[in-house]
C-alpha cells in the first residue's frame, strides 16, 4: 500500500511542478474601495474568505491516507508539524511538549513541572469532550480532510473542494473560542467604526483605508500579513502544529505586533515585566491555561486576555484602542486633549477600571491609578506639541507659502481624497510621495502624530523607561525642531520673494 501511496505523490508532483497554477477568484477587490484595485495571487491566502479558490492541479478525489503521502513528498515540514500535533492523534496529547524561547523554540523542555507521559490533562479532557458533544460524534483525530475540506469528510475532490481554513472553519470545533474572537467585533473606541481596531475585524479595517487601496499590492501585502487575523487563527496559534502553549507566549505577538507604529514586542522585551519573562520564563509551564499558570511577571496573554476575572479571545474589550489616529490625530481638529477624551467617556472609564483590575494583581491600587494617570498627563504634553506642529503647518497653507502649495504637485492617488488643510501631513503619505507630495515638512508631521506620539504613550503602557523618553518623546521634539525650523525658512524666503516682487509674480501666474 505505502508504495502504491508513494507513486500517486510522484505523480501529482511531477503534474504541478512545471508550471504555476493560473489564479483565480482575483478578477476584483473588496470593500468600499474595491473598485479602485485588484488582488495579486498571494492575498488569496492571507484573505481566504473572500479570494481563495483551488488550484486546478491536482486534479482528482483523494483520501486523507493519500493527502499525507503527496505532501510528506511536496512539504514534508508541514506534515511534521502536524504529525507531532495533538490533532493527528488525540491518544497523544498527554505527551505535549513545552517549548523554549525563540532562541531554542525547537529544544524541548524536559523537567517538570509538566504533564506526565499517559494522563491526559483535565482541561483537554473537558475540552474534547465539549468538541465532540457539539459535533455530535466522536473523534479520535483531526486531519488534512477536517481542515481543508469539511469535518468528518472521507475523500475531498482537490480541485473543487479544496479550502483554506478561515477563522468560521476552526470555529465549527472550537465553538466557543471563536465566538469570543467575533465577540471583538462589537467592540471599538468612540467615533469609530464597531470593531475597529478589533483583531475580528483587522483585514477589513485595511480595506476601509483609501491609501491602502491606493497603493500596490505587492507592498501593500505586508498589511495584510498582520491583519489577516480576521481571517486565519494562524496567526497566533501557528501552522500545521496549532499548540496552545505557543500561542501563550510573547513571541506569539512579535510578528506583529512590532516596529515603528506599535512596537509592543521591543518595548515589552525592555521593561522589567519583559526581563524577568527572559530571565525565568523557560521554567514556567506552558501546558497549563492561562487562568492556572500564574506567572511571577505578566505576558502580553495575561494582560490582554483577561477582563473581569476570566480570560478569553477576545482582547480588545478593556482597550482604549486607536490611539495615535484618535488622540493624536482626529482629535486635534476638535481640540480635545487625550485626558478630556477619556475622562469624558463611561465607555472608556469603564476600560480603565477594567486594566486597573489587571494591575492590582501585581501591584497596589494606589500606585496603579497613579501610573495611569500619568500615562494620560504625559499624552496631553504630546497633544500639545503634536496640534502646535500641525497649526504651524496649516497656517503655512493659509499664507499659501508651503511649498509646495498642493494645487502645484501630483495629487494623491485615488481613491485618496484631498481635503486640504485637513489633509496635510495625512496618513496617506506614509506610503505614497511624488513631486513634492507630501512636502517635507509634512512628513515630518506624518511621522510626529503617526509614530512618534503613539510611542510615547505605548512606551508608557509597557513600562519602557527608554521606550517613552530618547526612543519616542525626544524623536518627536525633533519632529518639531524641524518643523518649526523648516518654517521659519519658508517664511524668510516668501518675505524675500516679496520684497524682490518674485512673490507677486508667481501669484499672478498662478491666478
Amino acid at each position: 500500500m505505502r508504495s502504491i501511496l508513494v507513486i500517486i505523490a510522484a505523480s501529482i508532483i511531477f503534474s504541478i511542478s512545471d508550471d504555476t497554477v493560473e489564479a483565480k477568484g482575483l478578477d476584483k477587490g473588496v470593500g468600499p474601495y474595491g473598485e479602485f484595485w485588484k488582488p495579486i495571487p498571494t492575498q488569496r491566502y492571507w484573505a481566504p474568505d473572500y479570494f481563495y479558490t483551488p488550484p486546478e492541479e491536482p486534479k482528482g478525489v483523494y483520501s486523507e491516507e493519500e493527502c499525507v503521502a503527496c505532501h510528506k513528498a511536496l512539504n514534508p515540514g508541514l506534515v511534521k508539524a502536524w504529525e507531532e500535533s495533538n490533532h493527528a492523534n488525540f491518544d497523544k496529547i498527554d505527551k505535549i511538549q513545552n517549548y523554549q524561547n525563540i532562541d531554542s523554540r525547537l529544544a524541548p523542555v524536559t523537567n517538570p513541572p509538566y504533564a506526565p507521559i499517559g494522563k491526559l490533562q483535565d482541561y483537554q479532557r473537558e475540552k474534547l469532550a465539549e468538541i465532540e458533544k457539539h459535533l455530535g460524534k466522536k473523534l479520535t483525530a483531526v486531519g488534512c480532510i477536517d481542515c481543508h475540506g469539511k469535518i468528518g469528510a472521507e475523500k475531498l475532490d482537490h480541485a473543487k473542494e479544496l479550502v483554506m481554513p478561515s477563522a468560521a472553519h476552526c470555529g465549527e470545533c472550537h465553538k466557543q473560542e471563536f465566538e469570543e474572537f467575533e465577540s471583538e467585533k462589537h467592540y471599538g473606541i468612540p467615533d469609530w467604526k464597531p470593531g475597529r481596531e478589533s483583531h475580528a475585524k483587522a483585514y477589513d479595517a485595511n480595506l476601509d483605508v483609501d491609501v491602502w487601496a491606493a497603493q500596490d499590492k505587492n507592498i501593500v501585502q505586508g498589511c495584510d500579513m498582520c491583519h489577516n487575523i480576521q481571517h486565519k487563527c494562524d496567526s497566533c496559534h501557528t501552522r500545521h502544529a496549532f499548540r496552545a502553549s505557543e500561542a501563550r507566549r510573547p513571541e506569539a505577538c512579535q510578528t506583529c505586533h512590532n516596529g515603528p507604529d506599535h512596537p509592543d514586542i521591543e518595548y515589552y522585551r525592555d521593561s522589567k515585566h519583559g526581563s524577568i519573562y527572559f530571565i525565568e520564563g523557560n521554567s514556567w509551564d506552558w501546558n497549563k491555561q492561562l487562568k492556572d499558570a500564574n506567572y511571577i511577571s505578566p505576558t502580553c496573554q495575561s494582560c490582554h486576555m483577561y477582563y473581569k476575572g476570566q480570560y478569553s479571545h477576545n482582547m480588545v474589550r478593556k482597550a482604549i484602542m486607536g490611539e495615535g489616529d484618535v488622540l493624536f490625530y482626529d482629535n486635534i481638529f476638535k481640540g480635545i486633549k487625550p485626558t478630556d477624551y477619556i475622562k469624558n467617556s463611561k465607555e472608556l472609564q469603564s476600560r480603565r477600571e477594567a486594566w486597573i483590575e489587571v494591575c492590582v494583581q501585581c501591584h497596589s491600587q494606589r500606585f496603579s491609578r497613579d501610573y495611569l494617570d500619568s500615562m494620560d498627563k504625559a499624552s496631553d504634553s504630546i497633544f500639545h506639541y503634536v496640534s502646535d506642529a500641525y497649526a504651524t503647518i496649516k497656517s503655512l497653507y493659509e499664507e499659501e507659502i508651503l511649498y509646495p502649495m498642493p494645487e502645484n504637485r501630483p495629487k494623491a492617488p485615488a481613491p485618496v481624497i484631498e481635503k486640504y488643510p485637513d489633509l496635510l501631513g495625512g496618513f496617506y503619505g506614509e506610503f505614497w510621495a511624488k513631486g513634492g507630495n507630501p512636502s517635507r515638512i509634512e512628513k515630518d508631521f506624518l511621522y510626529m502624530w503617526e509614530n512618534d506620539a503613539f510611542l510615547v504613550r505605548k512606551g508608557l503602557a509597557h513600562m519602557n523607561p527608554n521606550g517613552f523618553t530618547y526612543i519616542s518623546w525626544s524623536n518627536l521634539l525633533k519632529k518639531y525642531v524641524d518643523i518649526q525650523s523648516e518654517a521659519n525658512t519658508l517664511r524668510r524666503l516668501a518675505a524675500l520673494e516679496k520684497k524682490t516682487k518674485l512673490r507677486s509674480k508667481k501669484i499672478r501666474e498662478k491666478k
